[in-house]
């Protein structure tokens, strides 16, 4: 690697010039094709030309054929037959030469057949004239032959103008294609030259640039050396370097102090490289020296010396191969003096052993704390004050969610888990502290970062007055979720079921006593009305007496779905292990007068057993195929299918996500008059209708019952609907 960056210039270099020679021929070449491309051009407008000549040539000669075959039927000479023939061996040798110069040309040479044919039937009229003598009586045929004569000429020569016009076509194309190769040709040679000035300008700014680059490699080697050599002495250590090819080593000048002598003080060699070795560690040195020079290389290794005033001194040596620029391989040796590091490290030894003894105690101590920890689910956070540290226990992190290994010991790491609606509670509490006053204990909440889990943490802090440490802060953060969540629950089922009992127990005697007796005694002097008085009334004495019995029973069929709707709310839920497919044969049979009425088709999968409020599900299913029964089509049956599959709550996005928890779906569809999918809320609302309650008759109450069903056993219930197609009710059952 080193190698390379050092011949990267001429690398550079070599890559341009080869990169240069390439382009440089490649444009020669595209020149070249170009320069071809031209000639042929030029080659293809002679032949345009030559074809328009040799064709012109064919139709005077034609014409010669025509004249001289007029000749022979007025004169009968011999010699203008022998021209004829000559003409037509003039003529077949021309249809040849066009027939090659067409070879590349499908048009022209259809062309050209086309022409062939129209030639060999001016043959046959002209050989037609010597094959027969015509007579004064025979004028006619006469006529005839010269009209068939002069019209095959026509034929030849419309014939032949087109195929000159495709021919000038032709020649125009090649003359425009050559004309542009003749002007482009500077053009190409422009930019050849071009490219070769922006190289030559190129290669003189890499070397100017090259130059002074050069420069400041000198200098910084420069600066380097004096820094090297300042470090050695201020560092303590000295470097050698021993060619492996020549045997010879080289000594820096701190190297020669290190040793006790002025710079270049003696010649290094073998023998002065071991001269000042103590007698204790000859034998060592000179068996590392013998595996340096056996593999190349040398292990760190530590060995005494004598210096040249009689003092000991201890050595550490490093050393590592390397290849020079060269490609001389040579051994870069390190020497560094470590005797105070000898001495100091003595001391620390007895300090160590009183050390060790300490934190095995203070080891003991922390076990047992991090157990604690753990056993009574908290976590402590120390925040030192004159450094603004803070020091999280393994426990805390592990409270928050997060790994110890990586944790960023700064409360901005738990910052992101902290429920939203507390984070300004949080804030306050911190700048409180910063301002050194005392804060009682207070609760936060946190979404653990493994599982987002929602955790109450109990915080109580202190000040902890150290004059070693310093002052810092000692809060303890316990999870308290178990108990706040136990103690809210508590307190909210309470005030529910005492707000909840409160409404439904005056509601309850309300409608069944209240509502409901005015009604009947109503419903019975209506009942006598009919009975006694009907054929006394007018005719719209009838008809407000029909109006107040229809109403009448709305309204008994409302209190009778409130009390419903009620019991469905404040009912006990005692939920039982129950087999579905009783409560829907239940339903059914329930049902059975409007099915018949209907003539429904009512088809159900098998259901499962599951742990339900059975009379609540049994409404449920009463409910949802009277709804269908109800809001089905005029003149078509009603077709009732409920299906049933088991799923898992991440798998549907319509539910709210409970992760790993199976729900039983139950699809209840129907061919009915539909909804539009806009309404698919509202027809859950209580007292909510999508149409007239002269059109449906119903209460509105029927679907907010199943909503409330479903809600007690803690499922979801949708709708879909298309107007004219049907409807689709969904219903979400957990498994458990």
């Amino acid at each position: 690697m080193k190698k390379f960056f050092f011949d990267r210039s001429s690398f550079l270099f070599t890559v341009i010039f080869v990169v240069t020679t390439a382009l440089m021929f490649f444009l020669m070449a595209i020149t070249y094709k170009h320069l071809e491309r031209q000639s042929e051009n030029s080659d293809w407008m002679t032949d345009s030309y030559e074809v328009s000549v040799k064709l012109e040539r064919v139709y005077s000669n034609l014409k010669d054929i025509e004249t001289e075959r007029r000749n022979y039927i007025l004169t009968e000479e011999e010699v203008s037959r022998v021209r004829i023939d000559r003409k037509m061996t003039e003529i077949n040798s021309l249809m040849e030469e066009l027939k090659l110069l067409f070879d590349d040309n499908p048009v022209q040479k259809e062309n050209l057949e086309a022409l062939y044919m129209m030639i060999q039937y001016k043959y046959s009229i002209v050989n037609q004239s010597f094959s027969s003598q015509l007579s004064y009586e025979e004028m006619a045929t006469l006529k005839e032959s010269l009209m068939a004569g002069h019209r095959v000429m026509e034929n030849i020569h419309d014939k032949l103008e087109e195929m000159l016009y495709d021919e000038k076509l032709l020649l125009e194309k090649r003359k425009a294609a050559f004309l542009f190769s003749q002007q482009s040709t500077p053009f190409y040679l422009f930019i050849i030259s071009l490219f070769a000035l922006g190289l030559l300008i190129f290669i003189f700014y890499r070397i100017n640039k090259d130059v002074k680059n050069q420069r400041k490699v000198n200098y910084d080697l420069k600066v380097a050396l004096d820094t090297a050599q300042l470090a050695e002495k201020v560092g303590g250590y000295g470097i050698w370097i021993l060619d492996f090819n020549t045997n010879k080593y080289y000594y820096s000048d701190n190297q020669y102090g290190l040793l006790g002598y002025e710079a270049q003080a003696f010649e290094v060699n073998y023998d002065s490289f071991v001269k000042n070795v103590h007698p204790d560690d000859l034998e060592f040195v000179k068996g590392k020296y013998a595996e340096m020079i056996q593999y190349g290389n040398l292990a760190p290794f530590r060995y005494r010396i004598i210096r040249n005033n009689g003092t000991v001194r201890y050595f550490h040596v490093v050393g590592k191969t390397v290849i020079s620029p060269s490609d001389d391989k040579i051994l870069l040796g390190i020497t560094i003096d470590i005797s105070s590091e000898i001495e100091n490290q003595l001391k620390l030894e007895n300090v160590n052993a009183i050390l060790t003894e300490k934190n095995i105690n203070l080891n003991v101590a922390n076990k047992t704390f991090e157990e604690a920890e753990k056993i009574g689910f908290f976590g402590t956070l120390q925040w030192i004050l004159h450094e603004n540290k803070f020091i999280f226990s393994d426990n805390l992190v592990r409270l928050f969610g997060f790994e110890s290994e990586n944790f960023d010991h700064h409360p901005r790491s738990f910052q992101e888990t902290v429920h939203p609606q507390d984070l300004k509670i949080l804030e306050d509490k911190i700048s409180a502290i910063t301002e050194l006053r005392d804060i009682p204990p207070f609760t936060f909440r946190i979404f653990r970062n493994t599982d987002k889990q929602l955790l109450y943490i109990d915080v109580n802090c202190k000040i902890i007055r150290d004059n070693e440490v310093g002052d810092y802060f000692l809060f303890i953060l316990q999870d308290a979720t178990e108990e706040v969540l136990s103690k809210n629950d508590i307190e909210e089922k309470n005030r529910i079921l005492e707000a909840k009992n409160s409404e439904l127990q005056a509601f309850n005697y309300f409608a069944s006593h209240d509502l409901q007796e005015p009604l009947r005694k109503i419903q019975t002097f209506i009942s006598r009305l009919n009975d006694k008085e009907y054929d006394n009334l007018s005719d719209a004495g009838k008809q407000y007496l029909e109006r107040i019995q229809f109403s009448s029973g709305r309204m008994r069929l409302l209190i009778k779905d409130l009390l419903q709707f009620s019991r469905t709310t404040s009912a006990e839920q005692v939920f039982e292990t129950t087999d579905l497919n009783q409560l829907m044969y239940n339903a059914l049979e329930e049902l059975h007068h409007p099915i018949e009425e209907k003539k429904a088709v009512v088809k159900t999968e098998t259901l499962p057993v599951l742990k339900v409020v059975p009379f609540q599900i049994q409404q449920l299913f009463i409910n949802l195929i009277s709804n269908s029964l109800k809001y089905s089509r005029e003149h078509v049956y009603p077709i009732i299918t409920i299906s049933v599959s088991k799923v898992l709550s991440d798998d549907e996005p319509l539910i709210a996500h409970r992760p790993g928890v199976y729900f039983h779906r139950l699809i209840f569809q129907d061919n009915g008059i539909g909804f539009e999918q806009q309404y698919a809320e509202k027809i859950f609302t209580l007292f909510s209708r999508l149409h007239g309650k002269l059109e449906y008759e119903g209460t509105g109450i029927g679907l907010a019952i199943c909503k409330k069903i479903v809600e007690n056993h803690h499922g979801f219930i949708f709708a879909e609907g298309t107007p004219d197609v049907g409807s689709t009710f969904t219903v979400y059952i957990p498994e458990q």
